[in-house]
């Protein structure tokens, strides 16, 4: 206790550690209040780093003898915190990697506790001493790393002295080396930790830099390859290397190196703030270990554009690489309200999402940014309503054709810079929402709705949460409000819900992705929808068998197959022909080689099956098993491959595939919605079945008929008129999936646009592969583009739904005014009768 007192009785110490607080304080301001103008909050935390340098210079502190050391390390840590708010405008290092920010803050902290290291226990002090070694070698890496612009920084040291931030690095090594010299350095113990703290930390970037040339070998390998085939393969050389490499961080950072992690390659660029020209939503970081390694083991031979294809499926981050107009780096989320209305008798519920999302950058300037969020839907669900809030004033969408949709809005947005709004269908069950611009310190809000079938697993209902990729949403509160056209059965939810009076489900709190309720199944309430002389029914999916001749079996092995998997399907296939795609050559399988094939094969973590290299597809099924991360077909859009693949879709070929569990992937998804299949899933024994049986399940979708298989029900359209019962949403999700339906292959190989199915969408208000929503700022707008609203359509879908059945409340109010009617309009014939009593 009496050296912390004569410590904190120090003057000068004391007012180090309080300047020291402040300068941190002062440094935190800007991130807080995400303050554009940095720079005068540099020039006051400077002040007052030179104050405190001056005053232990003329005090005479710094002169040997005067204990000036531990007041001299508050003036280089305060330093410290003025060359990283320099940093902010002249970039040097780019952000620092999280665990080496955390570091350099420990390190910091530990140069104080230096101050007080006798009235600590030994084992602390062993620590202090490790840490001691572990901060000579950042400072080293650091020092060596800026040691180009010490120079300049000596040049221009008059000016205020700002310059000579360059030598911060170089100070703390050197006086590290300083204070382990003064603070027990003969004792054995203390060495040893000390010196530890240096070994550790350098096999530490040893074992990294082995790893990463390891990571970095087998990419180069991969490609070089592919790419420097003879012939000419169906697949890029990327697609080879994303099929065989194994995820795990160092991959990651190997494949992010320069477009997000700077290199000696990208260091100049870094600095002069240039930053990548890469499409890569991510911000620049700096990490010591992927400089050094990148340094001495080297970066990938592949393109920018062919990592991020890699990144895109490998790491599931196609939102980072989102085509974007503007920035979106200062963008949260800050709340989502999410209200349902669910139909257990039609297997069926509605989701609107209104989603908060603010520009958190405080700046005198004005600053705009583009929100860009990608909403997952289930499958054979469809948008079915977007508001934009403008003016505070809720502005519905117009449904218009996709090219009308994007040309508006990239007019406004690229070059007008005013209120837009718009969502686009995309592949594999997602659609993307564009809202612009998100002023600086404001908030913008939009509305999506969503119709969209249960999900009907074992004899349960499921309606799960539809999650989106946005803006970051770490400190997001959500609403939910489930309600139900009737009581569900054996209601099953998360915990976060709490159940009302009126069956209603409510919950409050921060945002999760991955809630879900689930319920039994009733079966099918015999409900219609009826519109412009057609009428919309439901009925369960009961699969038609159709003849299968089956002769020959392909096998779409990947990573997701077992070997025991693959020797019972083979032991079914004793008399057909069985086929393995590998290294892109279809192979038979024989008895001498199915081993071979099958280890090949099983390398590769994602399998795109190429069905153009069926010879008889009407007598072939191919046999698959999901893996969700892979490829999508737009990954693919320049490939031979898709080439091939187009020209066998548009011969109008059908093919039998048969799912023995997991998720599709993205690419056999697309090829399931442009009806390229008779499909069915199950497990071998079933597979057997179908076999032994020569039978397969038929399509059953006509131009009246849909499947929404993954309910396990048909929507109906038949001619007629008929009183509603049901949701105007059932006609919605017939329309979807019967464009999908039609479109079939047209929606890869292209074509001229069916104006038959234009009009369906657009009686129906659905976004699909042919039609958007759109919001503009001005009427002027939609008339300049050519938007105009159709007067035949559901228009944007509600909660309450047209043709809904009325709620108990809504009844009595009905019943009111019917009785209200029929009081007005015989009220002079009963007072009549009235007078002559």
């Amino acid at each position: 206790m009496k050296i912390i007192r004569k410590r904190l009785n120090d003057m000068i110490y004391r007012t180090g550690l309080i300047l020291l607080a402040v300068t941190l304080i002062i440094f935190l301001i800007p991130e807080l209040l995400s303050v554009e103008d940095r720079l005068t909050w540099f020039f006051l935390n400077h002040a007052i780093t030179a104050g405190y340098f001056l005053t232990l210079w003329f005090s005479g502190r710094l002169r040997r003898g005067r204990e000036g050391l531990h007041p001299f390390f508050l003036f280089l840590l305060m330093f410290l915190v003025g060359a990283y708010a320099l940093n902010r405008n002249i970039p040097v290092f780019e952000v620092s990697a999280p665990w080496f920010a955390v570091t350099i803050i420990l390190c910091s902290v530990n140069y104080i506790a230096f101050a007080f290291i006798r009235v600590v226990p030994v084992p602390v002090r062993m620590v202090m001493f490790f840490l001691l070694g572990l901060s000579l070698c950042c400072f080293l890496y650091m020092t060596i790393y800026i040691l180009p612009f010490t120079g300049f920084g000596l040049l221009l040291f008059f000016f205020f002295g700002i310059s000579l931030h360059v030598l911060v690095p170089l100070l703390f090594f050197l006086y590290t080396i300083r204070l382990f010299r003064r603070s027990y350095a003969k004792r054995r113990p203390y060495k040893l930790a000390f010196w530890s703290g240096i070994g550790i930390t350098v096999l530490i970037v040893l074992v990294y830099t082995i790893l990463w040339r390891m990571n970095v070998v087998q990419m180069n390998k991969e490609y070089s390859r592919w790419n420097n085939q003879v012939r000419g393969t169906y697949l890029p050389a990327w697609l080879h290397v994303a099929a065989h490499i194994t995820p795990n961080p160092v991959t990651e950072k190997v494949l992010k190196a320069e477009m997000v992690y700077t290199t000696v390659d990208g260091w100049d660029r870094s600095f002069f703030n240039f930053g990548s020209s890469l499409n890569w939503n991510e911000a620049r970081k700096h990490d010591p270990l992927v400089m050094i390694a990148s340094t001495l083991g080297g970066t990938s031979g592949m393109t920018g554009e062919e990592r991020i294809h890699i990144l895109k499926y490998l790491y599931d981050s196609r939102y980072e690489a989102e085509e974007r107009l503007w920035s979106g780096d200062d963008l949260q989320t800050t709340h989502v309200q999410t209200s349902a209305r669910i139909w257990p008798r039609l297997r069926m519920a509605y989701t609107e999402k209104t989603v908060s999302v603010k520009n958190s950058l405080i700046t005198k300037w004005t600053n705009r940014q583009e929100a860009i969020y990608i909403f997952h839907l289930p499958e054979g669900a469809v948008v079915s309503s977007l508001s934009l809030w403008i003016n505070g004033r809720e502005e519905k969408g117009i449904l218009t054709t996709k090219a009308k949709a994007d040309s508006a809005y990239k007019t406004i947005v690229g070059v007008e810079n005013r209120d837009p709004s718009v969502v686009h269908w995309q592949e594999g069950n997602t659609v993307t929402v564009r809202v612009f611009p998100v002023m600086n310190n404001e908030e913008r809000q939009f509305k999506l709705g969503i119709t969209a079938p249960l999900s009907l697993e074992h004899g349960a209902l499921i309606y799960r949460n539809i999650y989106f990729d946005g803006p970051s949403t770490g400190s997001t509160g959500e609403d939910v409000d489930i309600s139900f056209e009737t009581p569900p059965a054996d209601l099953q939810r998360s915990g976060i819900f709490s159940k009302g009076k009126d069956g209603r489900l409510t919950a409050s709190g921060p945002y999760r992705a991955d809630w879900q309720v689930s319920f039994k199944d009733e079966g099918l309430a015999h409900q219609l929808f009826s519109a412009n002389g057609k009428v919309f029914s439901v009925a369960p999916y009961r699969k038609e068998m159709a003849a299968a001749d089956v002769s020959d079996v392909y096998l779409d092995i990947n990573s997701a197959w077992s070997k025991q998997e693959y020797n019972s399907v083979l032991s079914l296939l004793k008399y057909k022909r069985v086929w393995v795609y590998v290294d892109e050559m279809m192979e038979q399988v024989t008895d001498q080689n199915r081993s071979d094939l099958f280890e090949q094969a099983a390398e590769s973590r994602f399998s795109l099956f190429p069905f153009f290299e069926v010879a008889q597809p009407a007598n072939a099924i191919v046999i698959t098993k999901g893996v969700v991360n892979s490829p999508s077909v737009d990954d693919l859009e320049n490939a031979r491959f898709m080439d091939a693949l187009k020209e066998w879709l548009a011969g109008g070929q059908h093919i039998m595939l048969y799912n023995l569990g997991g998720e599709l992937s993205p690419y056999l998804r697309t090829l399931k919605e442009c009806r390229t299949f008779r499909y069915d899933q199950g497990d071998i024994t079933a597979l057997k079945g179908l076999l032994d049986d020569h039978r397969f399940p038929a399509s059953m979708e006509t131009d009246q008929r849909i499947v929404v298989e993954s309910a396990g029900m048909t929507i109906n359209e038949t001619p007629g008129t008929e009183v509603s019962t049901a949701p105007d949403h059932l006609q919605r999700l017939f329309a979807y999936n019967h464009i999908m339906h039609a479109m079939g292959p047209r929606l890869l190989t292209g074509g001229d646009e069916s104006d038959t199915l234009v009009a369906e969408a657009s009686e129906s208000y659905i976004v699909t592969p042919l039609s958007s929503l759109v919001v503009l700022e001005k009427n002027e707008d939609y008339e300049r583009f050519n938007i105009r609203d159709s007067n035949n359509s559901l228009g944007n879908a509600s909660l309450a739904g047209k043709g809904a059945v009325p709620e108990p409340h809504e009844w009595a109010l009905i019943v009111i005014g019917l009785l209200l009617i029929v009081y007005l309009k015989f009220r002079p014939v009963l007072f009549k009768r009235t007078a002559k009593i």
